[in-house]
């Protein structure tokens, strides 16, 4: 089996590192935005040839809600977000005061919980792009309370297009209180990782 990383400039330990560098800002961003801490544990780097997008699949055909954001600027991919229903409401009582109980959501309740998706995303990509020297830019986030698998299917389908160098970031989102659990799946194409052979990743 070829190992995670192997052609990539760098190698995989390297890779790691960036990602873990980048969840770990955007927990911080996150846990600015929400007054307590989250972290993102467990992180997983892999092709996409292997487990991870089934991995993917199978957990968005449980999971009720997700995020889904396009990576643009000087590299492609996706970004996608899985969050039980739960955790929605529990962030929507953190930033807007409302009761944390199922109910059909409001536009800004679904602009709130986008910005949760923006803010994650823009950390991921701020501290890839400040390691490696280049620009990655995310797209407005779609917020999914149905069609997730659908979604995530698309977004599936698009990481396939890009080829099978495509390396997977998965980590489970938490807090210390198991009020906020989801996934995270980070997929940008192979040419994001190219500067860390050249020593961009150091510092």
């Amino acid at each position: 089996m070829t190992e995670p990383g192997a052609g990539v400039p760098g190698g995989l330990a390297r890779i790691r590192e960036l990602s873990e560098r980048g969840l770990s800002r955007a927990a911080e961003s996150l846990a600015r935005l929400l007054g307590y801490p989250v972290r993102f544990s467990g992180p997983q780097i892999q092709r996409s040839g292997s487990s991870p997008l089934s991995d993917l699949a199978d957990a968005a055909a449980g999971s009720p809600a997700a995020l889904r954001i396009a990576i643009h600027g000087q590299g492609g991919g996706w970004i996608l977000i899985l969050l039980p229903l739960p955790t929605v409401y529990r962030f929507l009582q953190v930033l807007m005061g409302t009761p944390a109980e199922p109910r059909e959501l409001t536009a800004t309740e679904r602009s709130a919980i986008q910005e949760v998706g923006n803010i994650v995303a823009s950390s991921f990509l701020s501290e890839l792009g400040d390691r490696v020297g280049q620009r990655f830019l995310p797209s407005a986030p779609e917020c999914y309370l149905t069609g997730v698998p659908e979604a995530v299917r698309d977004a599936l389908a698009s990481v396939h297009r890009l080829g099978s160098d495509v390396l997977v970031v998965q980590a489970a989102l938490e807090d210390g209180e198991g009020r906020i659990q989801g996934r995270i799946f980070i997929m940008p194409d192979v040419g994001a990782w190219e500067p860390v052979g050249r020593g961009a990743a150091s510092g």
